[in-house]
């Protein structure tokens, strides 16, 4: 794996830093170091030094010790005082590791050193396929994406030893090895047959022991060939004599359709009364309760559309009460010479004023 890149360190967040801090005689020398407590493995962070009244020319020297390896971060000759703060990598680990951060300041007559530690981290980096629909139709081609990202969501460097493409039986049927990101997006694409087997596949990218699995479908699906929409106001007042409803049908690309429109307009029962009907012969002589509704049926004009003009007075019959003060409109196109059918649903609200 790459870098994944520079460790976020922010001064106001001291309690999560190791201090370092060594005082001689007011008049001798001073110093400070300041390191962030937890470092992210591979990434890209900084120390902060601080040397104050040195009196001769001393040399500070910063190094990371582990058991394998030791590693100067910083060797830096002064006879002035200084604040300067270093840049530098932390070292790849394969687990949390403990090591120490050792700090030695040296000149003739001063001497001191001061030890801390520091753990390093190992964050992971997550890999993620992406395709760019998640069905597809035998003979189109599949185009898909493979990018790692670090703990922050940055791109980090991939090294993908298989990526492969499987059928809906599990048969490989495209490849590619020893693919890398560099640090970027990894795009790929694969042209499926004209007589692929429909169902679900998966792009599987193999790194290392760990496998990524993205599924798609493939199945021969047909788009709606044209659109419906209903055209009405949003709401509607109990007091007005008439509801006007507009519906059109277009094809996907713009043309008018020919055919019938049939369109249902009720007005639900509240749900107090929405019980079961009551036969008329029942003995406790209960009235049968029914939702007004009505429906019409007309042939699209050359716009494709329909208009239709409902009375008020067939949705207001019944108490109020017993009723939603919402219309619900279902309107259904069937194009002509092919039967084919859509259907749309959509609400309008009854506004009722006080009184009234």
């Amino acid at each position: 794996m790459g870098l994944p890149g520079t460790q976020m360190w922010t001064w106001t967040l001291c309690v999560f830093l190791s201090w370092m801090c060594v005082g001689r005689a007011v008049a001798g020398p001073q110093y400070m170091v300041a390191i962030p407590a937890v470092l992210q493995a591979g990434a890209e962070t900084k120390f902060c030094a601080s040397l104050l009244q040195p009196n001769e020319t001393l040399v500070m020297t910063i190094t990371l010790k582990s058991s394998e390896r030791n590693t100067t971060l910083l060797t830096k000759t002064s006879s002035t005082e200084f604040h300067s703060c270093t840049q530098f990598v932390v070292p790849l680990a394969q687990n949390e590791d403990v090591q120490n951060f050792e700090v030695e300041v040296r000149g003739n007559t001063f001497y001191s050193k001061e030890v801390r530690k520091v753990l390093i981290r190992v964050y992971n980096p997550r890999t993620f396929v992406q395709t760019d629909k998640p069905i597809y139709l035998p003979g189109q081609t599949v185009h898909f994406r493979v990018i790692t990202l670090d703990s922050k969501f940055r791109p980090a460097n991939g090294l993908y030893d298989i990526i492969e493409i499987e059928d809906a039986n599990n048969n490989r049927i495209g490849q590619w090895l020893n693919e890398a990101s560099n640090s970027k997006l990894l795009q790929r694409s694969y042209a499926l047959s004209s007589e692929a087997r429909e169902g679900n596949y998966q792009v599987i990218v193999t790194m290392g022991l760990e496998k990524i699995h993205h599924s798609f479908k493939v199945e021969k699906y047909v788009l709606p060939k044209f659109d419906v929409k209903v055209n009405s106001t949003a709401e509607v007042s109990i007091v007005q004599e008439e509801i006007k409803v507009e519906v059109c049908a277009t094809y996907t690309f713009g043309q008018p359709v020919p055919g019938s429109v049939e369109v249902e307009m009720g007005r639900p029962l509240s749900y107090y009364y929405q019980s079961p009907r009551i036969d008329p012969d029942d003995p406790l002589g209960l009235p049968i309760i029914i939702a007004p509704s009505h429906k019409e049926t007309k042939q699209t004009d050359k716009r494709g559309c329909a208009t239709f003009i409902f009375s008020m007075s067939t949705f207001t019959k019944l108490d109020q009460k017993a009723l939603k003060d919402e219309l619900h409109v279902l309107a259904k196109v069937e194009e002509e010479g092919t039967g084919k059918s859509h259907r749309i649903l959509c609400h309008v609200h009854i506004v009722v004023t006080q009184g009234e």
